[in-house]
């Protein structure tokens, strides 16, 4: 069995946190809402077994905003998360993302995307221990993600920059100077779509919250991101139920370009239609499981 340190355990449980999930602040007043503040507790795994556990690593947030009806029909979603400092020995990792829809589901004329992540290029048990180890004090690099969908065509941009390494995924100064990265000269890639020529590609949470309100056995839509295309699939088994009347409900993320599989799990209310997960999981490497847990808030 592997041996770690307990910096190095800290860096792999935070590393990959936002490369498998993609949603703005707090939601307005006057518009139908549904919102929740998550916990994120990790384990890590070796040979299908736990090998180390550690609740409360960080936390984050998670809201659909929705107003207007049929073509003026407007939706907001959001997730952000990240680590938080004095449970991960100092170790910063975040996540940010707001998608804005408008229309309906069958019919939408524009979807845009606007997402923060901190830069995490270990992919290794390794080098994640090395990361932490080699930790820089000041500043540290972030990328930035900016799109918009419209009938059959998508465009985009990702742009690099630094920041305080220790900011938190609510800083407002940090989303702040990644959308100032969008600046004219910053390349651009567009992509015509000729097999749906007359619909707007879905963006990631849009498909998803389309396929969880259909609360079918299963569910599969395809949407793009970066002008790549994926394939998310849902499976929901309705047999067995839960002293917590949970919707236990299994997802896949497929990268259609490269092959590369995302497994997760997510858990909705039985009783509501609130598609705004209790609970999430993801598991972005095979020795590494990663829970939210929705908190009061």
């Amino acid at each position: 069995m592997p041996r770690f340190s307990r910096r190095g355990l800290m860096a792999i449980l935070l590393t990959p946190l936002f490369r498998s999930l993609h949603l703005h602040g707090q939601p307005a007043a006057s518009s139908r809402t549904a919102f929740r503040n998550y916990r994120a507790d990790a384990v890590i795994l070796f040979l299908g077994i736990t090998i180390f556990r550690r609740a409360g690593v960080g936390g984050g947030q998670a809201s659909l905003e929705a107003a207007g009806e049929g073509a003026a029909l407007r939706r907001t979603l959001f997730f952000a998360a990240g680590s938080d400092p004095k449970r991960a020995h100092g170790l910063n990792r975040l996540g940010w993302m707001r998608e804005v829809v408008v229309g309906p589901d069958s019919n939408l004329s524009e979807a845009t995307y606007f997402g923060v992540l901190s830069s995490s290029p270990e992919e290794s048990l390794d080098h994640a221990r090395k990361s932490v180890d080699a930790q820089p004090a000041g500043r540290g690099i972030f990328a930035a993600s900016n799109g918009r969908h419209t009938a059959g065509h998508s465009r985009s941009a990702v742009t690099h920059f630094e920041y305080r390494t220790g900011a938190l995924w609510s800083d407002r100064g940090l989303i702040g100077q990644a959308q100032s990265t969008f600046q004219p000269g910053v390349d651009w890639r567009e992509t015509a779509w000729p097999n749906s020529p007359n619909q707007t590609p879905p963006t990631f949470l849009l498909q998803l919250a389309t396929l969880l309100k259909q609360r079918s056995r299963r569910a599969a839509g395809r949407y793009v991101y970066n002008e790549q295309e994926y394939l998310l699939e849902l499976d929901a088994p309705q047999a067995g139920r839960n002293r917590e009347r949970l919707l236990a409900v299994r997802g896949k993320i497929r990268n259609l370009r490269t092959g590369y599989e995302t497994p997760f799990r997510l858990w909705l209310e039985e009783a509501s239609d609130s598609i705004v997960p209790v609970r999430f999981e993801v598991q972005p490497r095979s020795f590494l499981r990663l829970t939210f847990e929705a908190v009061p808030g």
